[in-house]
């Protein structure tokens, strides 16, 4: 059994080397004070119910303040912070979601001091589905002598899904500008759809063929 002089004096070095590490460490974190900072972050849905959607909110993001090392907070960046609200089980039409510290994800020593707003309000509408006819949308004029004897559109009917509300507004939808300035013969564009609401999306297929057939300018009166 070992002396207690024995034990101080053997690998002395050593332990004077883990000593002086761990004094310094200590200093470092002592030295390296709290910082506070604020951070807009976009707000997330998770688990949305099958045939529903969010079509309005009193939040699209929030703020967040944050709290930890002042080294930490320098650093840190919105990339890293993520906001979410859980809607599984939610229903048709307006609820109200509490937002607290555990819908934050933030870094390891990062601790999160407050949200703002603490209360989002939420409406869920029904999605639903539903078939438009499609335009062209033609810009410019044929050259001189010319001019447009028939437009095709295939396909020429398209299924848009949305919201309920919002669909139901909706009559059809057109095509991206189709340019035939100028042009004397045949024009045939593979061309995107123009969609009027951000709330809809055309399934299956977001582009058209458009034919536009020229020919000679047809005499007056006939």
């Amino acid at each position: 059994m070992q002396s207690p002089k024995q034990f101080l004096t053997r690998n002395w070095l050593a332990k004077l080397f883990s000593l002086l590490l761990a004094t310094m460490l200590w200093i470092a974190i002592a030295s390296d004070t709290s910082s506070e900072v604020e951070m807009t972050v976009k707000l997330q849905y998770q688990n949305i119910p099958e045939q529903l959607e969010v079509t309005g909110t009193t939040a699209n993001a929030v703020e967040v303040r944050l709290r930890g090392s002042a080294n930490l907070i320098k650093e840190l960046i919105p990339q890293e912070i993520a906001v979410s609200l859980n809607l599984a089980g939610m229903r048709v039409g307006e609820s109200v979601v509490q937002l607290t510290a555990e819908n934050i994800q933030a870094p390891f020593g990062v601790e999160v001091v407050r949200v703002n707003p603490s209360r989002v309000q939420l409406n869920l509408e029904r999605s639903i589905s539903k078939m438009v006819p499609v335009t062209a949308r033609l810009a410019g004029q044929p050259a001189k002598g010319s001019e447009v004897k028939e437009v095709s559109i295939l396909p020429n009917v398209v299924e848009v899904r949305g919201p309920e509300s919002r669909l139901q507004l909706l009559e059809g939808v057109s095509t991206e500008p189709v340019d035939i300035e100028g042009a004397d013969a045949d024009v045939q564009r593979l061309i995107g759809l123009d969609v009027p609401d951000s709330f809809l999306r055309v399934q299956h297929s977001s582009a058209v063929d458009v034919r536009v057939r020229i020919g000679k300018e047809s005499p007056n009166g006939q």
